[in-house]
C-alpha cells in the first residue's frame, strides 16, 4: 500500500474543526480516499484534543499531530501584539503562528525522515518547502513531493530550487499559476479545481431546522443575503456594508458569516472597526466563527450570496459552495473566480463605482422572482477532486 503524506500549512488542524479552506479541500481527499484499498493517506496537522478525538473516527487515515509547546504559544502571542502595537502592522496576522510554524516544519522534516512516502504534498506555505531542506529529505523524495497553490507565492524562504524541481505545482486556478515568476516556467503545473462536499451542500433540510437557525440569528421572516469568509479588508467586506447602508432595506437582513481568522481568539482592528459602522443598524448580523459542518444550512437559509472581493482572490470556497447550493451569486472580476463563475452569476469590475454596482445588483437581485438556481452536483463534486489528484500524483 502506497502511503501518501499530505502536509498541511501547520496553522489548523486536521480534521478541520476550526475551520479553513485548505483543510477542509484536505478532507475531501482524506473522505474519498477511506475505502481506498492501494493507497493510505499519512495527514501532517498541529494537535489539538477535538481534532485528535475526530481522527480517531478515521480508520483508514493515519495522522501525525504535532503538538505545540506553551511557551511556543506564548512567544507567539507576544509577537503578534508587538507586530500590531509596536510595529503597527497592518497585516498583522502573519506574524500570528510565527515560532508555531518552525517548530511544526521541523517536526515534520524529522518525520518525513525516519518514514518513507511514496508521494508528498505541501499545502499552501512555501515555507514547508523547509522541510525537504532539512535531514536531507530533498534527495529523498525528489520527484515525488508535489507544492499545492492555493495562493500568490511571496517568499520562498531561500527554497527556490526545491520548488523549482517539484515533481508538478498544482494550483487551485489558471490565474493563480499565471502568477508564478518565469524561473519556474520549465516546472510541470497542472490546475486542479476546488470542489465541496456536495452530498452535504445538497441535502434538504426540514422546515424546523432551517426555522431553528433564523430564530437563532434572529432573522425573522425577512430575506437573507449571506457573506461567506474572513472579515478582512481584501474581500471587500466594506464595500458591501457601504453599499447595504445606501440601501437602507427593511424587508431584508445581510448575515456575516466569520471572523478575521477561522476559530481563533484574534480580533483584528479592522474587524473591530466593521463592527463600529455597523452598530444601530438592524438588519446586519455579525454570527462570528460558524462550524463549517453548518454552512449547508446557512447556504439554504440565503436568498442571495455576495463576496465582493477586491484582490485577486485565487479561488475562493465561497463561489462553489453557492454554485452547488443554487444560489445566486454576485462576485468580482477577481483572480480565478471567473473560472469559477458560471451564467447567472453576477460578476462587478473592480474599481471606484464598486459600492453603487453593489447596491444596485444586490437590489435587483432582490426583487427576480426566480431567484433559486439548479443545484449543480455534478461539477464540484469530491470523487472528481479526488480522481484528478491520483492521476496527478500518478497513483
Amino acid at each position: 500500500m502506497k502511503k501518501i503524506a499530505i502536509i498541511s500549512p501547520g496553522t489548523l488542524p486536521l480534521p478541520p474543526v476550526q475551520g479553513g479552506a485548505v483543510e477542509s479541500l484536505i478532507e475531501l481527499l482524506r473522505k474519498q480516499n477511506e475505502g481506498a484499498a492501494n493507497t493510505k493517506l499519512v495527514l501532517f496537522s498541529i494537535y489539538t484534543a477535538e481534532a485528535q478525538r475526530e481522527a480517531q473516527k478515521t480508520p483508514n487515515t493515519d495522522y501525525y499531530f504535532i503538538k505545540i509547546p506553551f511557551l511556543v504559544q506564548k512567544m507567539d502571542k507576544l509577537v503578534f501584539k508587538f507586530a500590531q502595537k509596536v510595529l503597527h502592522k497592518q497585516n498583522a496576522r502573519s506574524f500570528r503562528y510565527l515560532f508555531q510554524r518552525l517548530y511544526y516544519i521541523y517536526q515534520t522534516a524529522r518525520q518525513l525522515k525516519q518514514n518513507n512516502y511514496a508521494r508528498v504534498i505541501l499545502e499552501n506555505h512555501t515555507s514547508l518547502l523547509l522541510v525537504l531542506k532539512l535531514f536531507g529529505n530533498y534527495h529523498k523524495y525528489q520527484g515525488h513531493y508535489y507544492y499545492h497553490m492555493h495562493n500568490r507565492i511571496t517568499d520562498l524562504y531561500f527554497c527556490s530550487t526545491i520548488f523549482k524541481h517539484s515533481a508538478a505545482i498544482i494550483g487551485v486556478s489558471s490565474y493563480i499559476l499565471s502568477t508564478l515568476p518565469e524561473e519556474f516556467n520549465q516546472t510541470p503545473r497542472v490546475v486542479l479545481k476546488n470542489r465541496v462536499d456536495t452530498v452535504s451542500f445538497c441535502r434538504p433540510f426540514s422546515k424546523r431546522t432551517l426555522v431553528s437557525i433564523r430564530k437563532k440569528f434572529n432573522l425573522g421572516n425577512k430575506k437573507v443575503v449571506v457573506f461567506s469568509g474572513r472579515i478582512s479588508y481584501e474581500k471587500g467586506i466594506q464595500q458591501l456594508l457601504k453599499a447595504w447602508q445606501k440601501l437602507k432595506l427593511s424587508n431584508a437582513i445581510l448575515l456575516i458569516v466569520g471572523n478575521s481568522f477561522f476559530k481563533s481568539d484574534v480580533q483584528t482592528e479592522f474587524e473591530k472597526q466593521m463592527m463600529r459602522i455597523t452598530q444601530g443598524m438592524d438588519n446586519i448580523r455579525f454570527t462570528g466563527f460558524i462550524d463549517y459542518k453548518l454552512m449547508p444550512m446557512i447556504y439554504h437559509l440565503a436568498d442571495l450570496v455576495v463576496l465582493p472581493s477586491i484582490w485577486d482572490d485565487p479561488a475562493p470556497l465561497t463561489v462553489v459552495e453557492t454554485l452547488t447550493v443554487g444560489r445566486p451569486l454576485i462576485t468580482t472580476n477577481a483572480g480565478g473566480i471567473p473560472e469559477y463563475a458560471d451564467s447567472n452569476t453576477t460578476i462587478l469590475k473592480r474599481n471606484s463605482y464598486l459600492v453603487d454596482n453593489l447596491a444596485s445588483a444586490i437590489q435587483q437581485k432582490l426583487q427576480s422572482k426566480n431567484m433559486i438556481n439548479k443545484k449543480d452536483k455534478s461539477n464540484w463534486s469530491p470523487d472528481k477532486y479526488y480522481q484528478q489528484m491520483m492521476e496527478i500524483l500518478k497513483v
